[in-house]
């Protein structure tokens, strides 16, 4: 349900805000999901609620929370370039990356999803450091997703998540 509910308001925002630029378009979409609704043209703007995260620890603000995800990012891949300009690694995907503990704990951020954030081959939270490491991987590549991971045995071989995918 709760996915519906976000699909319905998605739909709402997307042919209100495109129905100025896609006149005939969005009349079209509106109608054949409401042929008794009359116009999209004629209605206002969508409210769109806030939407507030709450943690084991205390609400955080939704965008404050991506918005470390982005900085964290753009840190992670300011520290990788100049490996990959040096030939050091081919791709962010051969690097993994240890940022101090503090920052995950203010957002309850999980490691494996900075870790598809970043695309980077692992990410992870620790304690005593002061500032971002990134070091080259010693694990394989899996064929089918790329990511370096210690479950693959060899170069081409497939990871756990992924054996299941195409089993």
């Amino acid at each position: 349900r709760a996915c519906r509910t976000v699909m319905d308001t998605l739909f709402h925002a997307l042919v209100r805000w495109a129905a100025p630029v896609l006149v005939f378009t969005a009349e079209e979409v509106w109608g054949t999901r409401y042929p008794e609704a009359g116009s999209v043209h004629l209605l206002e703007w969508p409210v769109i609620p806030p939407v507030e995260l709450t943690t084991t620890r205390a609400p955080i603000d939704l965008a404050q929370k991506w918005g470390f995800i982005r900085t964290a990012r753009t840190e992670v891949n300011e520290l990788i370039e100049p490996m990959r300009r040096e030939k050091v690694i081919g791709s962010s995907l051969e690097a993994e990356v240890i940022v101090a503990e503090p920052y995950g704990r203010f957002f309850d951020l999980n490691a494996d999803e900075m870790t598809e954030a970043c695309i980077v081959s692992n990410f992870s939270f620790a304690k005593g450091i002061a500032d971002t490491r990134v070091t080259k991987t010693t694990h394989h590549k899996c064929g089918r997703c790329w990511r370096h991971l210690p479950d693959v045995s060899e170069d081409g071989a497939l990871c756990g998540r992924c054996e299941k995918v195409v089993a």
